[in-house]
Order: structure tokens, then sequence, then C-alpha cells
């Protein structure tokens, strides 16, 4: 499905949400898939990094850029969009981990075995081992992190700004910083 059909079929979609004939708002629309466009691939890895399914992450794609539609349609509040987004993506992965449904999922550490896809195909084969070790062993490291520093690490990592980070997780910019260094220190001293 090409992207202007998928945009409409989405836009579509949305406004039934909404409570079925909603009138067209090119500037909605047009914000919605403007943010679409940048941030759908950075927020499935987001979802898949904090241990959704593949399915999981796409319908959690989907539902948080539905819930922004809504959002802006009322006429909600537009300032730091990036960082609404990734704050409802966080939401839906605590309710998603309560939830029931949660029990038919894979365990974290898991996500990750198996991923050669992601390997850098260039340099020797020495070097291509010791690359898919370290990324069999992220998830494992990832864990190890605080539950604040893996947060913003992966919320650095899919995008956002500290600034953002900060108003997701609720802390001082400069806090940010703090545990964002310090988890890379961390996965950098495990990955060794």
């Amino acid at each position: 499905m090409a992207a202007s059909e998928r945009q409409a079929t989405f836009l579509t979609m949305a406004r039934k949400r909404m409570g079925g004939e909603v009138r067209p708002d090119s500037n909605v629309d047009d914000e919605v898939v403007g943010l679409y466009d940048e941030l759908h691939e950075p927020l499935y890895r987001y979802f898949l990094y904090r241990g959704l399914l593949e399915d999981d992450a796409a319908e959690g794609v989907q539902e948080t850029f539905l819930r922004l539609f809504e959002h802006l349609r009322i006429r909600g509040n537009r300032t730091n969009l990036r960082g609404w987004i990734f704050q409802v993506a966080r939401n839906l992965i605590r309710d998603e981990f309560k939830s029931a449904r949660r029990q038919r999922t894979e365990r974290f550490d898991a996500i990750g075995e198996g991923r050669e896809d992601h390997a850098d195909p260039r340099g020797n084969p020495e070097e291509q081992i010791l690359r898919l070790e370290r990324l069999r062993r992220l998830p494992l490291s990832l864990e190890n992190l605080t539950t604040q520093q893996r947060e913003c690490f992966l919320l650095r990592a899919s995008g956002l700004r500290y600034r953002e980070i900060a108003e997701v997780l609720g802390v001082s910019v400069s806090n940010v910083g703090e545990l964002v260094q310090r988890a890379i220190d961390q996965l950098r001293e495990d990955l060794r």
C-alpha cells in the first residue's frame, strides 16, 4: 500500500473513531501525517525495545497516532508534540504490561536474540561475530540499567531531545543528561 493510501486509510479510521462524520481538517490531518512520517519508525523501535512483539508494537504506533489525532481535533496543547507522543507510548506500554494479554508475550531478553539483520555486513568475519555478540548481550545489558536510565536511553535513541525526555519522564533536563550518560557508560562497560 502506498504512503498516500495508508494516510487516507488512517485518517478515515481516525475520523470514524471520533464518532463518525468528522469534517476533514487539513491542518490537523497534515500535522498528524507529518509527525507520523517523522516518528513512526523511532516509535516502533521504542515499542520493540521496551519488550513488545512486532504486532503489538505496530498496534501501539497506530493507537498512539489515533490518540494524537483526537488530541489535536479537540484543540489539545500543541507544545512539544514529539514528547507528548512518546509519553502516550510509554503509558500504552505500561498498560500493556499490566494487562492479561501480556502473559502471551516473550521476555525482553528473547527479543534481541536472532537479530542478525541488525549486524553491519561490512568488516571481516571476526568483527561481525563481535558485533553479533554485543547485539545478543544488549537486551540483558539494558535490563541491568535502572528504570530511569533505561527509559532515558531508549527515548534518546528514539530521537527525542533531552528537553522532551525531561517532560515525558517528569525530571529535570540536567537529570536526563546525567541518566543518559550513566546508561551509556554502563552499556559500554557491559558490552566490552
